[in-house]
């Protein structure tokens, strides 16, 4: 049985189509604000709700369909006692979803045992929003490329093996530049079994083997510190590689191939091929095979991969003094406040007195609800808020 499913995904995404506001305070906030910016909020969620309506209808309970009908269900005028509920039904229908989620996860950690090391590893890390760059199939095999780029895993391509596929089931054909949305897998008589979420287009796409290995591969982080500071464009395949460090092994890995690289002396050499550039283009050759690539669509640099993880943000580790804590979580400098919040998160217990205190200070803006979200969770679980600051954070909390 499977937990994760297009139809459950589908549900989940309908159930949450017509968010409202949760709070008189909040309704009153957003409708000053746009009369203040000369917008018309009512004519806007009238037109919200008319574009869901149709497929909301069909997941709606029945007691909610005259508010619907007469276009009122997320509008102020909502009775308070029917907004309530309404809350109540959209958050039952996530713990439901969450639910699924954690079955799907369970069964992903079963299975992932019995399998080798490799693909334990890429598992313990969410493949969420990863693209597929690379589909190749040879005799029983099939080879997964995946780009984690934006993603939520440390490892930036993923290559996962699946060897004597048994059968493989699909709405639609996977094709590359399709993104994963949610996986799950299992352990069956035969192997394992494989399902993944994927999005643009929709597909759920199923496929049992008898075994799966994994590779993977991180980016300098060099690349990430160059990237986060805009200057990766500014930055030559020449001097990018006279600041990698040497001791390393890397790879330069395309939409078609992966080359091991034998030495970045100033040059690339490859173990397996050749690679030359020129002006506006670089090729590379191996064997028989001859690639071209537009250097103004692909940058060299972003095609060089390491199997050594280095932390680009190593620096946002390091704690600060307890008497700097307030200061720069509160303040404007973005590296004093990442290791403040980081340091709080580390010892939340001795240092109670002052995350609460930060947090009653700190005002929630959209920039920063998901990021206080996550901190605000953690501290409560941990039992160290004050009725009072859970009280001020109890959206983020229900």
């Amino acid at each position: 049985m499977w937990h994760i499913t297009k139809e459950a995904r589908k549900k989940f995404e309908t159930c949450n189509l017509l968010p409202i506001h949760e709070s008189d305070e909040e309704w009153e906030s957003a409708l000053k604000e746009a009369k203040e910016e000369g917008e018309d909020l009512i004519a806007f969620l009238q037109q919200e709700l008319e574009e869901v309506k149709e497929d909301l209808i069909k997941v709606l309970p029945s007691r909610f369909i005259p508010y619907l009908e007469n276009g009122t269900l997320n509008q102020p005028t909502l009775p308070k006692k029917v907004r309530d509920d309404y809350l109540t039904w959209m958050r039952e229908k996530d713990n439901e979803f969450v639910q699924i989620l954690d079955a799907a996860y369970k069964n992903t950690n079963h299975a992932v045992t019995y399998l080798p090391q490799a693909v334990q590893e890429v598992f313990e890390e969410s493949l969420h929003d990863a693209t597929i760059e690379r589909i190749e199939r040879e005799n029983h095999t099939l080879h997964l490329y995946i780009n984690t780029d934006g993603g939520f895993t440390s490892k930036s391509m993923i290559h996962l093996i699946l060897k004597d596929v048994i059968t493989e089931e699909s709405t639609e054909p996977i094709q590359v530049g399709q993104w994963f949305i949610y996986n799950e897998l299992q352990k069956t008589k035969e192997g394992f079994a494989f399902r993944v979420l994927y999005d643009v287009p929709d597909v759920e796409w199923t496929i049992t083997m008898k075994d799966m290995d994994a590779e993977y591969y991180y980016r300098p982080s060099l690349y990430t510190t160059l990237r986060d500071e805009d200057k990766l464009e500014d930055t030559s395949i020449t001097e990018y590689l006279s600041k990698l460090n040497t001791d390393h092994r890397y790879w330069f890995i395309t939409p078609h191939t992966i080359c091991a690289i034998e030495s970045i002396d100033g040059d690339i050499r490859l173990e397996n091929g050749t690679i030359a550039f020129g002006t506006n283009e670089f090729t590379i050759k191996i064997e028989s095979e001859c690639y071209n690539y537009d250097q103004e669509q692909i940058n060299p640099i972003s095609l060089i991969y390491t199997d050594t993880f280095e932390n680009p943000y190593k620096q946002f580790e390091e704690p600060l003094p307890v008497e700097e804590l307030e200061t720069a979580a509160l303040g404007e400098d973005l590296e004093l406040q990442v290791r403040a919040w980081n340091t709080m998160y580390a010892s939340p217990t001795q240092l109670a007195d002052i995350i609460n205190h930060v947090l009653s200070r700190t005002e929630i803006t959209e920039e920063n609800e998901m990021m206080l979200s996550i901190f605000v969770d953690f501290f409560y679980q941990e039992g160290i808020l004050t009725d009072g600051i859970i009280k001020k954070y109890h959206t983020l909390l229900d």
